[in-house]
């Protein structure tokens, strides 16, 4: 019997090598699909709406695995799901900072997919960084341009840091989307209030009714709808169309800021009770409102029941200090009285706040008319930081360099931001070098 031949031995050498790199891989496979067991699990669990198992899964996964881009992504979203259900249980605290989270998950390591993309975007839209959301936002409509969530997103986001343009754009490709004609018309109808075209306004306000009579199913509750639509009509001068579009928001959801408007219609048509007894009620509803009881007073006031407008009045003495019209109401009561050194004291006081407020609308102005513009950006972060959100508005002021820097306001503005400090006045914004 003859010896194998050389080949032949070699032959088996590589079969042999090959059966022992197949099992070895084989094995090293089985480890490695046994070792992934909880993300499979966190998969199904996210897939089925339970957010929280997901999350304990990806964390369960996590300590061993510390670095594994998947998981963490996967952690990500499950983050930003369960944070929407929080939103609902009305933990709003609790979904921003699973939000939070969520972002430092994504911002090591990255989106690998348009979901991932999405969910990184919203991440920072919970926690109010609009700047930052937006540039997600683009990335990921790139990929999917007609995803009808993201472009309403987009829309509001926009608007937010006062991109009104864009904002537009945005909410006229959402209205396009198949299903969202009537809901992308009422959003474009509120972003060109915000931009003070009410003519652009009213139009698509009309068109709402015309699509949704009863204005179910849109962002906004059928009350607030028909509210904002009458209080513009009202605006525009026309009381008469403006009372049957508040009294049927006053049917549905009755409120002391609708009675208010509802009486200022009254009042134009010439129904001056009528006009009254909608601002006593609004004031019944709401003890603290103010815009009735100045309706009230200045009634009492032309009427000449001196007495009675200083009731109305006597609550809103705080908010005369920084509400011209509430101060200029105690002005002409001071007047009525003949008191010669309160009406001074107001008058002085009066024209201050006239002045401040003609200061800030020629600011808001500039805002809305050239929104790219370094002193309008500067503006915004103003504003966001005195609302709280320093973040957005250390955001906004990267995009202000150059010989701007060396604006005082400008200056002192950057540096109260970077120190959460005291903000400069909006006095020092020079207005007459725009």
């Amino acid at each position: 019997m003859s010896r194998p031949s050389s080949w032949y031995r070699f032959g088996r050498l590589v079969a042999l090598v090959v059966v022992s790199v197949a099992g070895a891989l084989a094995v090293a496979l089985g480890a490695e699909w046994w070792q992934e067991w909880p993300l499979r699990k966190a998969r199904t669990a996210l897939a089925a709406g339970d957010a929280a198992r997901a999350v304990a899964l990806t964390d369960y996964f996590l300590d061993a695995h510390p670095d594994h881009g998947e998981a963490s992504a996967l952690k990500a979203r499950s983050l930003m799901a369960r944070g929407e259900a929080r939103v609902g249980q009305g933990d709003t605290r609790g979904a921003v900072e699973d939000a939070r989270a969520a972002a430092g998950l994504y911002d090591r390591v990255g989106a690998a997919t348009p979901d991932d993309m999405h969910a990184w975007a919203r991440a920072y839209l919970v926690q109010e960084s609009w700047s930052r959301g937006v540039q997600f936002l683009k990335q990921y409509l790139r990929l999917r341009p007609d995803d009808p969530d993201a472009l309403y997103e987009l829309a509001m986001s926009e608007a937010r840091i006062g991109l009104f343009e864009d904002a537009l754009a945005a909410a006229g490709r959402y209205t396009a989307c198949p299903g969202q004609e009537a809901r992308g018309t009422l959003l474009q109808a509120i972003l060109h209030h915000d931009i003070q075209d009410d003519d652009a306004a009213l139009a698509a306000f009309s068109r709402v009714t015309e699509m949704a009579p009863t204005a179910e199913g849109l962002q906004l509750p059928p009350a607030e709808v028909w509210f904002l639509y009458g209080s513009l009509l009202l605006a525009e001068g026309d009381a008469p169309a403006a009372i049957g579009w508040l009294e049927k928001s006053q049917a549905i959801r009755p409120s002391a800021a609708t009675l208010y408007e509802l009486g200022r219609a009254k009042n134009q048509t010439g129904e001056a009770a009528a006009a009254v007894a909608a601002w006593k009620q609004a004031v019944e509803l709401d003890p603290r409102g103010v815009s009735p009881r100045e309706a009230l007073a200045e009634e009492s006031l032309t009427a000449g029941r001196i007495d009675e407008a200083a009731e109305w009045l006597a609550p809103l003495e705080a908010v005369a200090a920084e509400r011209t019209e509430t101060a200029y109401l105690f002005q002409r009561l001071a007047a009525a009285r003949r008191d010669t050194e309160a009406f001074e004291r107001w008058k002085a006081l009066a024209d201050r706040l006239r002045s401040h407020g003609r200061r800030i609308q020629s600011l808001e102005s500039l805002m809305v008319s050239t929104p790219a513009s370094p002193w309008a950006i500067a503006l915004r972060a103003h504003r966001f930081a005195s609302a709280g959100n320093w973040a957005e508005a250390q955001d906004l002021l990267l995009a202000v360099t150059g010989t701007y820097d060396d604006e005082p306001f400008i200056r002192d503005l950057r540096a109260a931001i970077r120190s959460r400090g005291k903000l400069p006045s909006l006095e020092g914004v020079p207005i007459e070098a725009h």
